[in-house]
């Protein structure tokens, strides 16, 4: 089979999963936009099989990981690691890298990045623009470009839209007041429970549930973020070690924020912090070598000596619950998320893993 079978597949496969009137919805907008991409491939002289295979694999993550926001961030992440498993050895390294940048960047329709990711942009935009009955919100300086570009009746260009932004309507109240409620239930760590795989739905792969079995804590604190309106993709730039599923991508995530609080500085948990536990598993039931960051939690109350917080997989038992623990005992850190935080990654390079805001002009 040839490669755009192979990948043809890999998306038939995802897609399988959707009800019909979305599966049909996504087909359309899909093979559109893989066939827009050859075409602008071959107006531009670039490989017209890889264009169109970006175009197959840019709209891969909403019927896995069930959200929209930050689709094309998490696309490039889930595809990342569809190279490595459903999609080995079909790509060179190269190529890989071309597809995940094109992907990832897909959404920020008004910077400027390289010729492939611009052919997804350039292809998502104007498949929407013919097949949408709205057309006049498709109207940008880019679209007008492509119309030039094709020899089109050249639409007039309204006033120059802002870009666009997630903001986030986090609250840490809600963020404890979710945690409690889930914890409290409890969850179990099984496909029959449906709150557990609402949990782990973040994250796309056949294997999550297997991997994150007996080690679903961090991924309980990124369903309850999300849930409490929290704008996060699974994992917090290209370069990270890990997705938030793990306690290190929280810490890194909070360290290079200043989210990072420490009890020996003086700082007083509130509810709705994050706490990260040092050494709190006890050893027969973690994995030999683990760091010493080995459990995370949400804080519902501290006192002077003790600790409440609501965790998933509670000491990796595979269940959650509403916890009281001694404050001086395997605290590690806190992480206090501000309320008007907002995720800004979208403005790093893929490539380079360098901030990159140029004007499409």
């Amino acid at each position: 089979m040839e490669r755009k079978e192979l990948v043809q597949a890999y998306v038939d496969e995802i897609f399988s999963d959707m009800e019909d009137d979305k599966r049909i919805v996504s087909y359309h907008h899909t093979g559109g936009v893989a066939l827009l991409c050859s075409l602008f491939a071959k107006k531009r002289d670039l490989d017209s099989e890889l264009a169109y295979i970006c175009g197959l694999l840019h709209d891969v993550y909403p019927p896995k990981g069930g959200v929209r926001f930050f689709h094309a961030v998490n696309g490039a992440e889930m595809v990342r690691a569809a190279f490595k498993n459903e999609l080995k050895g079909l790509f060179t390294d190269e190529e890989q890298v071309f597809i995940c940048s094109a992907i990832f960047h897909h959404s920020d329709k008004t910077h400027l990045h390289d010729a492939y990711d611009e052919i997804l942009k350039d292809a998502d935009l104007m498949q929407h623009w013919l097949l949408k009955s709205e057309k006049e919100k498709y109207i940008t300086l880019r679209m007008v470009n492509l119309q030039k570009e094709l020899s089109l009746p050249v639409s007039e260009l309204p006033e120059k839209k802002p870009n666009r932004f997630f903001i986030s309507a986090f609250k840490r109240s809600a963020f404890a007041d979710i945690a409690e409620e889930l914890a409290y239930k409890p969850i179990r760590g099984e496909k029959a429970d449906e709150d557990f795989m609402q949990i782990i739905r973040y994250f796309p792969e056949k294997t999550a549930f297997n991997e994150l079995k007996n080690a679903w804590c961090a991924a309980f604190v990124f369903h309850c973020a999300i849930t409490a309106g929290l704008k996060l993709p699974i994992r917090y730039a290209p370069t990270a070690n890990t997705r938030f599923a793990c306690v290190e991508a929280w810490l890194e995530w909070g360290q290079k924020n200043g989210f990072c609080h420490w009890e020996k500085d003086g700082f007083i948990p509130e509810r709705g912090d994050i706490v990260i536990y040092n050494n709190l598993i006890p050893p027969e039931n973690k994995p030999k070598d683990c760091p010493w960051y080995d459990h995370i939690g949400i804080v519902l109350d501290a006192d002077g000596s003790t600790l409440t917080a609501a965790e998933g997989n509670v000491n990796n038992q595979n269940i959650s619950g509403i916890v009281e623990r001694e404050r001086k005992a395997h605290i590690g850190c806190f992480l206090r998320i501000p309320e008007d935080y907002v995720w800004d990654g979208w403005k790093i390079d893929y490539k380079t893993g360098k901030p990159r805001q140029e004007e499409y002009e």
